[in-house]
């Protein structure tokens, strides 16, 4: 597909139709603020850019700065305001050692299987048929913080963000994973079996 610059007559309808709606000057402005027209347009660069998520499934793009030099527990609490001190997901930060120093920003594609039909083997089937690569721990710790209402963006509470890189915890095969439900936020780690719910996503990058 083409990348032609978008024209003055294609933004004029777009003003045309939020007027049509009822969408006033000031949330239209908001909307803009907010990044919630920047989340849509990343959604169809998404799929401009050829990657169509399974049949059944859908995508969404967001942008996160990652810092992977940032110590363990604060990266879980960040993401995680309400996790105890006593979860699993806290245990595991030597798996996951800090490297680099410097903040990229980054960005993800969450892979969500609504009808539950997903889970940890489909979905990085499919990344790894386009080219995308596993997010570890910081990365989706990152969503949690930087995020803390994709819950509301993406009109789905109950909901998670797993990152797609592994580790092995009493003898299971384990990934970390951001737990969003009303306004509790928590980190969590458990079985990688365990993610088929429609509420899952499944995080990678570019």
């Amino acid at each position: 597909m083409s990348r032609k610059p978008v024209t003055v007559s294609q933004a004029e309808c777009l003003r045309k139709i939020a007027n049509e709606k009822q969408v006033g000057r000031d949330r239209f402005q908001q909307a803009i603020d907010d990044g919630s027209f920047g989340h849509f347009l990343d959604s169809l660069k998404l799929e401009s850019g050829g990657i169509a998520p399974p049949e059944g499934a859908r995508v969404h793009v967001l942008r996160v700065k990652v810092d992977q030099s940032r110590e363990w527990q604060d990266a879980v609490s960040a993401a995680g305001p309400d996790t105890p001190d006593s979860y699993n997901v806290r245990k595991v930060g030597g798996q996951y050692p800090s490297v680099g120093g410097e903040v990229i920003e980054e960005e993800l594609i969450l892979l969500n299987f609504p009808k539950g039909d997903g889970n940890w083997d489909k979905a990085n089937v499919w990344a790894g048929a386009h080219g995308l690569k596993r997010t570890n721990p910081r990365e989706v710790f990152a969503v949690g913080e930087q995020h803390p209402k994709l819950h509301e963006q993406l009109e789905q509470n109950p909901m998670y963000v797993v990152a797609t890189t592994d580790c092995s915890f009493e003898g299971n095969r384990d990934a970390c994973y951001v737990w969003w439900n009303d306004s509790m936020r928590e980190a969590g780690l458990d079985w990688i079996e365990v993610f088929d719910f429609s509420y899952a996503w499944f995080a990678f990058r570019k």
